[in-house]
């Protein structure tokens, strides 16, 4: 048996539960394009090659041939969506006595269950980016792993628990051909239990934790500490099966964290069962891939 949708039939839908499940859909802590590159998937599965730049040019002494180069092929990533959704049932008699209510509370939970199940998603790849079994970038570590391999044979990263070392780390990037990046992260990404710290590091006059009354270069070198973005996000927490303690730098320009759409949240109701049983059926669909194309303009401390 068929269903209409949101997508197929629009006016399947009552208005009053589609504007709930919209403004329930929208009660989140964190928009996930702050975080990812946001994208519409246009395939089953969208897969990306990375590919190396040239290497530095070569001194040519008079008479002499030029030397040689082209681009080595790096890793990549498939990105595969995922169909997430959930059905909820809806009596005449629900509909008859609760005045209308309650059928709009179908629509209120499936929003909330589809802004859940984004969030859990998006934040699964920054909690388990030290897990060596959860991985999506080709050379098979994960997001914030100390030794990513190169593809000219190096490798190209390390993670530390201080600010300042992890700053510089980023800074001493190297991409796939051994060569500097230019990198600076510009959004640091905590859970709530880092808040009043990073706020106290990066955004008092003063040093923080010392007596004098040395600048705070985080806060006074506008020109790079100062514009970094704070972003809490609640799922990372240890409530919510992350770390109170793990932190996550990121330079916007460069980082390759990417969601793609396949079919963003609707809801839709079934009449025809409503007319056997006196119940109607609200469903929610969620449709959505994500993963990161390559580690460069990423780095993280996995805390204490």
């Amino acid at each position: 048996m068929s269903t209409l949708t949101t997508i197929s039939v629009s006016n399947v839908i009552d208005p009053g539960v589609r504007k709930n499940f919209v403004d329930e859909y929208g009660l989140t802590k964190v928009d996930l394009g702050k975080i990812f590159k946001i994208s519409n998937q246009e395939s089953a599965s969208d897969e990306y090659k990375d590919y190396t730049g040239l290497s530095q040019l070569s001194e040519v002494g008079e008479g002499e041939v030029y030397s040689e180069d082209i681009p080595i092929q790096a890793y990549g990533v498939t990105l595969t969506p995922v169909k997430y959704g959930k059905i909820m049932p809806v009596t005449y008699e629900m509909r008859k006595w609760a005045k209308t209510k309650e059928i709009w509370n179908a629509s209120k939970m499936l929003g909330r269950a589809a802004a859940r199940t984004e969030q859990v998603k998006g934040s699964d790849l920054l909690n388990n980016g030290f897990d060596t079994g959860y991985t999506s970038y080709s050379d098979e570590k994960p997001l914030f792993e100390d030794d990513h391999p190169r593809a000219d044979g190096g490798t190209a990263q390390d993670n530390e628990s201080n600010l300042e070392t992890l700053i510089l780390q980023m800074e001493s990037q190297l991409d796939n051909r051994g060569q500097l990046i230019s990198c600076f992260p510009n959004k640091l990404v905590i859970p709530p239990a880092l808040r009043k710290q990073a706020l106290e590091v990066l955004k008092s006059d003063a040093k923080s934790d010392s007596a004098n009354n040395d600048l705070n270069v985080y806060n006074g070198m506008r020109e790079y500490y100062g514009t970094m973005k704070i972003i809490v996000w609640d799922y990372l927490a240890a409530a919510a099966g992350g770390s109170d303690t793990a932190w996550f730098m990121f330079d916007d320009a460069l980082h390759q964290l990417q969601w793609q759409w396949a079919e963003k949240a609707n809801v839709s109701r079934d009449k025809s069962v409503g007319f056997k049983s006196d119940t109607l059926h609200y469903k929610s669909r969620d449709y959505f891939s994500l993963g990161w194309g390559g580690w460069i303009g990423s780095i993280g401390s996995a805390g204490a």
